[in-house]
């Protein structure tokens, strides 16, 4: 004779292997306060590797530059782009005779409008000398693409400070090198062909030492570049777009924070000096 089938009764959610209201709070609230201790735990390290990824970058270029002047036995400039009058380079490269091709002007203006946004951001590797020339001839040459400095740094905007020779002479005798301004001196910008303006920079010789134009003579021998976490703002005009008139707002957070990568005059090898930023 068959059996009736038996009706069950209804299980409870811990026979059901389920979680009740009060066990779903309780693992809502440990998650919540997983996430609050872990996020800022995270972006501190995101920031710790892109500040390392910075000073390696710095580094390496330093290195670069170094090992060119040695090989080819010539100067090689790292320069460093400041807060400069866009408007009137711009206006320079679209009516110079040396760059022949209105293409080529048109495309070294749009560099400059771009580049305006990368002030305290952008360097690139220069020469005053290319491969061949002759004694006395000099053909200058970028030995590398304006490049930029991971987002969220920039080069610490005291070394950009314009000092003549006689001050900036004047100068070295009394300021620790990490503070002091960097040279500078007149180049093309931003390609070799373009109108001269004035920029600062770090040099190494044929021999691998630091080298300065104009016989620049420092009492305190040696160089620093130095890397700060900020923040550069660009003001716009009436249509939305940057103002290339107009100078950027700069925001370091924290203040004062800054890694010093120090440059030795005498074999031109770079090391950092402060590893640490607040």
């Amino acid at each position: 004779m068959a059996t009736r089938p038996q009706i069950g009764r209804w299980k409870t959610a811990g026979e059901r292997g389920g979680f009740t209201l009060l066990e779903l709070l309780v693992v809502i609230a440990i998650m919540g306060f997983l996430a609050a201790t872990s996020v800022p735990a995270i972006r501190a390290l995101t920031q710790t590797n892109k500040e390392a990824s910075g000073e390696r970058q710095v580094l390496d270029e330093l290195t670069l530059a170094r090992q060119l002047a040695l090989n080819h036995r010539r100067t090689v400039y790292l320069l460093l782009l400041p807060a400069f009058p866009a408007e009137a380079q711009r206006d320079a490269v679209l009516s110079s005779p040396r760059i022949r091709d209105p293409r080529e002007r048109r495309r070294v203006a749009g560099l400059i409008t771009n580049l305006f946004q990368q002030q305290f951001r952008a360097y690139a590797l220069f020469s005053r000398r290319s491969v061949g020339d002759q004694p006395g001839q000099g053909t200058p040459r970028y030995l590398s693409e304006w490049r930029t400095l991971p987002e969220g740094l920039l080069f610490t905007t005291n070394k950009f400070v314009y000092l003549d020779k006689g001050q900036w002479e004047a100068v070295s005798a009394s300021v620790p090198l990490e503070r002091r301004p960097l040279p500078w001196a007149l180049f093309p910008f931003p390609t070799a062909e373009s109108p001269l303006m004035v920029l600062p920079y770090v040099a190494f010789d044929s021999l691998g030492r630091i080298h300065y134009d104009d016989d620049r003579r420092p009492a305190r021998p040696g160089e620093v570049v130095s890397i700060s976490r900020g923040s550069v703002f660009y003001p716009l005009d009436a249509r939305g777009l940057v103002n290339l008139r107009s100078a950027p707002d700069i925001t370091i957070n924290p203040k004062d924070n800054r890694v010093d990568i120090m440059i030795n005059w005498l074999t031109g090898r770079a090391r950092v000096l402060k590893p640490e930023m607040p």
